[in-house]
């Protein structure tokens, strides 16, 4: 969840030209977590807000894929 929100500062901070903006976790439990519309989280919580200031600038799209299988971004982050 903080790679996730770390993610989202970045992409918040940064002034770039896309149109939409692409974030991949190998983590299905942090997605499905942000996805919820009842958390008792508070990281969560603060993640679901930051996704949604920003979700008005560039399209962000969250997909999972599977840890250390090549998928070169997942790979640096490790």
């Amino acid at each position: 969840m903080f790679a996730i929100l770390a993610c989202v500062f970045e992409i918040q901070f940064q002034i770039r030209p896309e149109k939409y903006v692409s974030s991949c976790s190998d983590t299905r439990a942090a997605l499905k977590a942000i996805q919820s519309v009842r958390t008792t989280s508070p990281l969560v919580q603060q993640c679901q807000r930051a996704l949604n200031d920003i979700s008005t600038r560039p399209t962000v799209g969250l997909y999972w894929v599977p840890g250390r299988v090549g998928v070169r971004g997942n790979e640096i982050a490790d």
